[in-house]
């Protein structure tokens, strides 16, 4: 998806950046096959390289129904993770959002909750969504607590919908409301 971000894009804390190809670094692979980092990302079951890691953002970058942008920190002055809205359902005003800090120096230090921020803001201004969904796993407390410090409500939960190290683990589905 094209679009241009402008102001919308950056605050004192992150910038965000249409994801291209050359932005995926070994370092940015490495994050993908890392299983502290990928424990609760579906990508975690799948080796990651380099070609396949640039393909999947070339397809995304050629979707129109998805807008996946990297997160770059201000205080680290790197690119520390992605965002993405996906797919964007424009008939019902609806996306989904996900959300990795591939970077463990950059976890908890307000990072996600800035690009949360920024993405609703861009969600809302240039797309003219009314609705955000995202999930996380029951027990990633990091999550919940991201989606609970940027307003999100949890808007229900699949028991038991995912296999986290072989046990059952409840789907956690949040809703933001941006009309």
């Amino acid at each position: 998806m094209h679009i241009e971000l402008g102001a919308l894009s950056s605050n004192s804390d992150v910038s965000l950046f249409l994801l291209k190809p050359e932005h995926v670094t070994q370092e940015y692979v490495s994050w993908l096959n890392d299983p502290e980092v990928n424990q609760y990302l579906e990508c975690r079951f799948a080796t990651h390289t380099l070609e396949s890691s640039r393909n999947f953002v070339q397809d995304l970058l050629d979707s129109p129904e998805n807008l996946f942008l990297g997160i770059r920190s201000n205080l680290f002055d790197r690119h520390v993770g992605n965002i993405k809205i996906g797919p964007i359902d424009e008939n019902h005003g609806t996306g989904e959002m996900g959300i990795v800090i591939g970077d463990k120096k950059a976890w908890g230090k307000g990072i996600a909750s800035s690009a949360v921020s920024l993405m609703v803001r861009i969600a809302r201004d240039l797309h003219l969504l009314r609705k955000i969904f995202a999930s996380y796993y029951s027990s990633h407390i990091a999550s919940q607590r991201l989606f609970e410090k940027s307003g999100f409500e949890v808007e229900g939960v699949r028991k038991q919908h995912f296999l986290l190290n072989g046990m059952p683990e409840d789907d956690v589905v949040v809703v933001k409301f941006l009309k």
